[in-house]
């Protein structure tokens, strides 16, 4: 039998607040892709059924962050590329936070998990130190209850596999209780694959559909690198952009805004 038990108060007013701007946010991507400005405030409180003071609340928020532009007396706009901003590539977030950045609502699920031989293509990337033994997790995230992204992890262990393997949790928390140390740094490389069948059943998209696919190893604070993550990622949910910084001397000749 489950209990259904209240929040408390705190907690139900930042998920209202969470659901409110998860809303504002669904309007800002749709204004984003269609090159428009938002719908007005009384609008949107009505088909967020809230009151216009929260979605302002909302606003604010996102303006602070520079995602959208608001005058008085005029529409509020949309920064593309501030919406941009708030996904990159080179900030490591677990994917239901990112997705929440976006607005989504988001669920992770086990799709398989088993310990198995660490396969021969992924060992030399790992640490020397790890076992013979690997955990496979392959992850399903889901965003407002579409495939979203696909993770097939490898976690290594020492020589002795611990009893208390949990296939759910992630795969930072895990390296980090099965060797002692936190994972500090990522080496991700991303990249494009045609989909088969299987991915694209998990995704939802056609076979031969492309997709973006991230390579990722985990290193934690003393040098080893104790998992490997392949992501493949379904790209109408999330486009990634990645921060470059332009070498000195800088050009004088650039006037753009």
């Amino acid at each position: 039998m489950t209990i259904n038990r209240p929040l408390p108060v705190d907690a139900a007013a930042r998920s209202e607040d969470d659901r409110i701007r998860g809303g504002v946010l669904r309007f800002v991507r749709e204004a984003a892709l269609a090159h428009e400005s938002l719908p007005g405030e009384v609008e949107l409180a009505k088909r967020l059924e809230c009151t216009r003071q929260q979605v302002r609340h909302a606003l604010s928020s996102l303006e602070r962050q520079g995602i959208v532009k608001r005058r008085q007396g005029a529409a509020t706009v949309v920064d593309p590329v501030a919406l941009r901003m708030s996904v990159r590539l080179e900030e490591q977030l677990e994917h239901s936070e990112l997705l929440a950045r976006m607005g989504y609502q988001s669920a992770v699920e086990v799709i398989e998990s088993e310990l198995i031989a660490m396969p021969g293509s992924i060992a030399p990337l790992l640490t020397s130190q790890a076992g013979p033994t690997a955990l496979r997790v392959v992850k399903r995230w889901t965003a407002d209850g579409v495939p979203a992204m696909v993770a097939e992890n490898h976690v290594a262990f020492p020589r002795d596999v611990p009893d208390d393997i949990v296939g759910e949790e992630s795969v930072f928390t895990l390296a980090e209780r099965v060797w002692g140390e936190s994972i500090v740094w990522e080496v991700a490389t991303p990249g494009v694959t045609i989909l088969d069948a299987e991915r694209a059943e998990l995704l939802g998209l056609p076979v031969g559909a492309a997709a973006l696919t991230l390579e990722i190893i985990g290193t934690t604070v003393s040098g080893r690198r104790t998992f490997h993550a392949f992501e493949t990622h379904n790209p109408a949910i999330v486009s990634y952009s990645f921060v470059r910084t332009v070498r000195p001397p800088w050009s004088n000749s650039y006037s753009g805004d």
